[in-house]
């Protein structure tokens, strides 16, 4: 039986630890480009023009919500698609929900509200906020969210501060606003709601 030459198994050694460098930095190199990349926040995310006073942060402790029977500030922004919207308090009854696409409560009450649609008073105007937008969260983008739970009524995309949500008050996610004919706060309410509980809400 013949014998390997000798130092065979020596210079073998580096060669096989050369390889294998390189096959773990080439594996290393292909999950930066394709893992390390920003999510794009193009269109997620729109300057919003806020005027008028700022409503107070809203407190589910107090026994009186101070903002009701005040003007909430006017939004003017955009859609998910570049249009222009905004939020005009007055002229119709408005429902406003402020939703995060992280927000595992806005991501079960947010389809109440879909099936509450179609039964929902006909003076009564459904509108959207999409706030808190952040590309390394849960279900994003939220465009792709709320057109896959056919939430189609129209949404003003919040600036990256959440001008909008701050400027009505916002406590936490999701948050809805009520506000009467005359343009003034009717109620505002912040967490789940059970379907009923909407209906007989909005409709008091």
């Amino acid at each position: 039986m013949s014998k390997p030459p000798a130092g065979g198994s020596a210079r073998r050694g580096p060669v096989i630890a050369i390889i294998i460098a390189a096959v773990v930095g080439a594996a290393l190199v292909a999950v930066a480009f394709s893992g390390g990349k920003k999510k794009s926040v193009a269109g997620e995310v729109n300057p919003v023009a806020v005027t008028g006073t700022a409503l107070a942060k809203y407190d589910s402790t107090l026994a009186t919500d101070p903002a009701v029977g005040t003007k909430p500030p006017e939004l003017a922004g955009k859609q998910f698609d570049g249009s222009a919207l905004s939020i005009v308090p007055g002229g119709k009854a408005k429902l406003v929900t402020f939703v995060a696409h992280w927000c595992p409560h806005c991501q079960r009450e947010v389809p109440l509200i879909v099936s509450w649609l179609p039964t929902k008073p006909s003076t009564l105007d459904v509108l959207a906020v999409s706030t808190a937008v952040d590309p390394s969260a849960d279900n994003y983008p939220p465009s792709a969210w709320l057109t896959k739970v056919k939430y189609t009524v129209p949404t003003l995309t919040d600036d990256a501060k959440s001008s909008a949500a701050a400027a009505w008050g916002l406590p936490g996610y999701p948050y809805l606003v009520l506000l009467k004919a005359d343009g003034t706060v009717a109620a505002r309410y912040s967490g789940e709601m059970a379907l009923a509980d909407l209906d007989a809400w909005v409709k008091k």
